[in-house]
C-alpha cells in the first residue's frame, strides 16, 4: 500500500531530549497550542530531517503524549504510597508549558482526588461468625481488633483436659484424686466478640474521561 503525501506530511518525528517519538501532527496540535504554532507556517523549527527537537522530560512526555491521544488523564496512585503528588507538579508543568488546558486545567483542581475513594465500613462479629472464612477481593483491606474477657473455668484434678470445662464428667476416680479440696477454678480468657473495620479502594474511572461538550 502506497503513502500518501497527506499521510506522510501527517506524520511527526520529535526528538524529546534523547529520544523520538513518532506520531501524527493533528494528534499534537488537537490539545496543544504550542504544537499548533509549532508545526503552523509561523514558526520554522523542522530540522533538515524532518523531525522537531523539543527540550523537555522523555518521561513526563509520555504521559502528554497519551493525553494527546485519548484524552484520558493520568492517574499516579498505589495503595502503600497513596497520589504520586510529585509526579502530578511535574506534569502539571509540562501542560502549562505545551499549552495543554483540559490537562491543566485537571490538574490544576486536583480532580484525580475524586477518582479514588476509600470506602470503610465497620462490623461486629460473634459466636460462629467470628470462625467463618471468606474470600475478598483485592482492593478490599481488613482490619480485627478483638473484644476479650475472662471466665472461670474447672480443671480436672486428674488434669484431664477433655474434662475441663465440665465437672461432670468427672467420675470415682477424678474425685479420689481431689479427695476433701474444692473444685479448682482458673481463669481463661475468651473471645466475645470480633470488630472488623474494611477499607475498600474505588476507582471511578469516569473521573479520568473528559466531560462530553
Amino acid at each position: 500500500m502506497e503513502t500518501t503525501n497527506d499521510t506522510t506530511n501527517e506524520q511527526v518525528l520529535l526528538r524529546i531530549s534523547d529520544r523520538e517519538f513518532i506520531t501524527s501532527k493533528s494528534t499534537l496540535s488537537h490539545k496543544s497550542t504550542l504544537f499548533e504554532a509549532l508545526f503552523s507556517n509561523r514558526w520554522n523549527n523542522q530540522r533538515p530531517d524532518g523531525s522537531y527537537f523539543i527540550d523537555a522530560d522523555p518521561d513526563l512526555f509520555e504521559h502528554i503524549l497519551r493525553y494527546c491521544r485519548r484524552g484520558i488523564f493520568p492517574l499516579f496512585y498505589d495503595r502503600t504510597c497513596g497520589h504520586n503528588y510529585t509526579l502530578y507538579f511535574q506534569l502539571l508543568q509540562e501542560a502549562r508549558y505545551f499549552g495543554i488546558d483540559g490537562l491543566r486545567e485537571w490538574l490544576e483542581e486536583e480532580k484525580y482526588l475524586k477518582a479514588v475513594k476509600i470506602v470503610r465500613s465497620v462490623k461486629s462479629l460473634d459466636g460462629p461468625e467470628i470462625q467463618t472464612r471468606e474470600a475478598r477481593l483485592a482492593n478490599i483491606e481488613q482490619q480485627y481488633f478483638p473484644h476479650w474477657a475472662t471466665r472461670k473455668v474447672f480443671v480436672c484434678p486428674r488434669g484431664l483436659g477433655q474434662h475441663r470445662g465440665n465437672p461432670g464428667l468427672c467420675g470415682k476416680k477424678c474425685a479420689q484424686v481431689q479427695g476433701d479440696e474444692e473444685a479448682i477454678y482458673e481463669d481463661e480468657s475468651f473471645l466475645v466478640e470480633m470488630v472488623v473495620v474494611e477499607n475498600k479502594l474505588v476507582f471511578d474511572m469516569q473521573q479520568c474521561f473528559p466531560v462530553p461538550q
